[in-house]
């Protein structure tokens, strides 16, 4: 029988929703808007965001399906408090890096504590931003580790309990792993929702996490291009790359690592200086893997909003001189979100077996030879 993930993923501005079935069938995607620049509760606004796409989805399906789960990432490092406090991942709140190491999250706590001192002393947990939507659906307090690796990036107790940083351990809810069900769907959310209580939820984490493992990006030489409002290359090796022009941290598979690179200021391009400058990265990628006598691939996953804009692609692949691949979603951190949850409740033996059955290849665009 064929079985179906609701999948969320939430951005600066709004909540992507999409029915995705374990054969990789994109049902229904839909998009809401939350933003207002003046609240700093747009977390609490998440829940109606959900509430209308679900709405959308029931008006536009035109038979029944029954969801077997929900999965959940989102853009961070986003904190939030129980409140619905926000800060956001791209608020402007310098913390020094001496305080904070190597951690991507500990400066956005410690940005809570210092702004938000009440807030900070009256609320049970800090969480990131799709932990906090979880938290709303089931009641259950969790941190989504994409991999033990994954620590330095967030935090550890020694890190917690130093000077520097002070927070109390408590405050932050406990790792969970990839694929680990996070609880079910409390009956007042259901009822709101209109969907059955006792749902089992799941949390993809962050989304660069869950659009890797929806483009697939899971193995040795694989790569993506996340472009949407912004952009960045993710190249999928089997080493630690040091390198002061990108960035290294572990992938989902445990023996892997995932080098991005992005590109600066990209929202601002025009649209020929940022495939310029996609064409830069792919070099600077290209020779790293060169000096590391590791393979280059000839095709390049794409993902975002980008992926839609078939003209665009063409100049890419010719451009890169690399196939341009576009999977069954445009939004890839939907059918990661789908994959973790396909994981979680046993349909697939492992994250990679998911990725491998669910993402599918629906275009190709192929470079035009230069002269």
């Amino acid at each position: 029988m064929t079985e179906y993930v609701l999948s969320v993923d939430i951005g600066t501005t709004s909540l992507k929703a999409g029915v995705i079935s374990d054969t990789g069938e994109v049902v229904f995607v839909c998009k809401k808007s939350f933003f207002d620049k003046n609240s700093r509760f747009v977390a609490v606004k998440w829940l109606q965001a959900l509430k209308s796409c679900i709405r959308a989805f029931e008006n536009h399906s035109k038979k029944s399906i029954k969801i077997s789960a929900i999965s959940i990432s989102g853009n961070g490092p986003t904190v939030v408090s129980c409140g619905g406090l926000t800060i956001r991942w791209n608020d402007n709140y310098k913390v020094d890096p001496a305080r904070t190491g190597v951690s991507l999250f500990l400066p956005k706590l410690i940005a809570f504590k210092e702004l938000y001192p009440k807030e900070y002393n009256r609320t049970q947990y800090l969480f990131s931003g799709p932990e906090y939507f979880v938290y709303e659906l089931t009641g259950n307090a969790i941190t989504l580790l994409p991999e033990q690796r994954f620590i330095p990036a967030y935090w550890n107790d020694d890190v917690l309990k130093s000077a520097e940083v002070s927070i109390p351990s408590q405050k932050l809810p406990p790792f969970v792993e990839t694929g680990k069900e996070c609880g079910r769907l409390l009956k007042n959310a259901a009822e709101f929702l209109n969907l059955e209580s006792g749902i089992p939820v799941y949390c993809g984490g962050p989304d660069f996490v869950a659009a890797l493992i929806g483009t697939d990006t899971l193995q040795k030489g694989a790569i993506c291009d996340r472009c949407g409002s912004s952009e960045g290359l993710n190249f999928c090796v089997n080493k630690w790359f040091l390198n002061e022009s990108t960035r290294t941290l572990p992938s989902v598979i445990s023996d892997l690592w995932n080098v991005s690179y992005l590109i600066p200021n990209s929202s601002r391009l025009k649209e020929n200086e940022r495939l310029q400058k996609v064409a830069e990265g792919i070099k600077i990628l290209r020779t790293l893997a060169k000096e590391n006598n590791l393979d280059f691939p000839d095709r390049i996953f794409v993902t975002g909003g980008q992926s839609k804009n078939k003209a665009y692609l063409q100049q890419k692949a010719t451009a890169l001189q690399m196939k341009v691949m576009v999977s069954n979603c445009n939004d890839a951190e939907l059918i990661g979100d789908a994959c973790v949850a396909f994981y979680g409740f046993g349909k697939f033996d492992s994250i990679k077996a998911a990725a491998d059955s669910i993402v599918k290849t629906t275009v190709i665009y192929e470079p035009e030879i230069q002269d």
